[in-house]
């Protein structure tokens, strides 16, 4: 992953990294066993923007805090949940406050089925992003425990991203002339069935012209 140039810029590697998903072959143990998963992926399939990976990645699996409510989580908690996580920034200026927008913009288009549906904002910047601040800034985009970030250790953060092959680099210390500009992650927008089964990389949420109403749609199905 360190062959990236630094001058990719985050929407594109997001892209390129999303993309290449679709390639990934893991042994049987860690794919999905789950019975509803072939029914799940045909919901996905033909949605616009969306690359199915229903049995190429694994089932959601993570140990972090909770900002909304200060509380270490995993992802039991979200059993029964359709659930879509981006990793992301609150320093960001371009893909992660869009991400966050269109996420809110999807919730509106959701009706009942909004109430089982979960955003989950994980921040790669950890020394600025504290839980705090992470809580303040999806804020703006919506109310927990729809729109939700989730902050950890470096462990935790690191184990979480390898698990689903998201890149990121986040250079600290008092030699970082700029570490804004040097931040680098992918954005790929990945959702999850109500089972805990990865289903897809969502491609387009992160743009200015998300296809919000068949993803909405594709959602009430999985619920």
């Amino acid at each position: 992953m360190t062959g990236f140039p630094r001058t990719l810029g985050r929407r594109r590697l997001g892209m390129a990294l999303g993309a290449s998903a679709t390639l990934i072959t893991l042994p049987v143990s860690a794919r999905t066993e789950d019975a509803h998963s072939s029914v799940h992926a045909a919901n996905t399939a033909s949605i616009p923007g969306v690359i199915n990976v229903d049995g190429h990645l694994p089932n959601l699996a993570f140990k972090m805090k909770r900002v909304s409510d200060d509380k270490v989580v995993t992802a039991s908690a979200y059993r029964g949940d359709v659930v879509i996580v981006y990793f992301g920034f609150t320093r960001c200026s371009d893909t992660c406050p869009l991400t966050a927008l269109n996420a809110a913009r999807l919730f509106g288009l959701l009706g009942k089925e909004k109430s089982r549906t979960r955003f989950l904002f994980v921040t790669v910047d950890l020394d600025y992003d504290t839980p705090k601040r992470l809580k303040d800034y999806l804020a703006n985009f919506g109310p927990p425990p729809y729109i939700d970030g989730l902050y950890g250790t470096p462990t935790e953060l690191n184990a979480f991203a390898k698990r689903y092959g998201v890149y990121f680099k986040s250079p600290t210390g008092s030699d970082s002339a700029d570490p804004v500009s040097a931040i680098q992650h992918s954005d790929a927008v990945y959702l999850f069935g109500p089972h805990g089964e990865t289903l897809a990389i969502v491609n387009d949420l992160g743009g200015g012209h998300p296809h919000l109403q068949a993803l909405a749609k594709k959602i009430i199905k999985l619920l």
